[in-house]
């Protein structure tokens, strides 16, 4: 069987501010707000600190499973559920957060991850579905069943490592070039030509 992974998504237009900047250090993520994304395991990464924490994407009631969880953390108030942003807003929130977050358990690919590597972002991946392949060995990644305590622990090693220089910016950047368009369309012709 043959795998052809998809490109990564470089952005070049304009990067604008968006209407909702946070004051502090953030995380970041990206995506619908259902079941599949599985936000609501993310709340448990602000105890004990002080940073915010954005997600961005189409609301829907499961938004309110992630506020739930962020009650029982007290952390309410730096949980910040933007709906859709356009792709300007989306970049300046990639290029600005101090991590990004992915923890889906149900991802044909996990394009906003190596959307936020090609930012040189140290990315907090779930071990589910293709993730692990998408970050390799430059991404970090939480415990299968999402325990909090080892969540905690896993974001702050993971955070460690990236500011300590042991997987550097420059290194996650390179990791999500290598997943190009153009890389995809030539395996593509490759296998049709070994079919003639």
């Amino acid at each position: 069987m043959d795998v052809i992974y998809n490109g990564c998504n470089i952005y070049d237009g304009p990067i604008e501010i968006p209407e909702y900047v946070p004051d502090r250090p953030f995380l970041y993520s990206v995506g619908t707000l259902m079941e599949k994304k599985n936000f609501h395991v993310l709340p448990c990464l602000l105890k004990d600190n002080h940073y915010e924490m954005v997600i961005s994407g189409l609301r829907f009631p499961y938004e309110k499973q992630i506020m739930e969880n962020a009650d029982a953390y007290g952390v309410t108030d730096r949980i910040h559920l933007t709906g859709p942003v356009p792709e300007s807003h989306k970049w300046w929130y990639m290029r600005h957060c101090l991590a990004f977050m992915f923890p889906s358990i149900a991802e044909g690919f996990g394009l906003p991850a190596i959307e936020a590597m090609s930012c040189g972002k140290p990315v907090f991946l779930s071990r589910h579905t293709s993730l692990p392949e998408i970050g390799g060995d430059k991404a970090f990644y939480f415990n299968y069943g999402f325990e909090p305590e080892l969540m905690r622990k896993e974001f702050k090693e993971g955070m460690d490592k990236y500011e300590s220089g042991a997987v550097t910016s420059e290194e996650i950047m390179r990791h999500a070039l290598s997943f190009s368009w153009e890389n995809a369309a030539m395996q593509y012709v490759s296998i049709y030509r070994s079919l003639q």
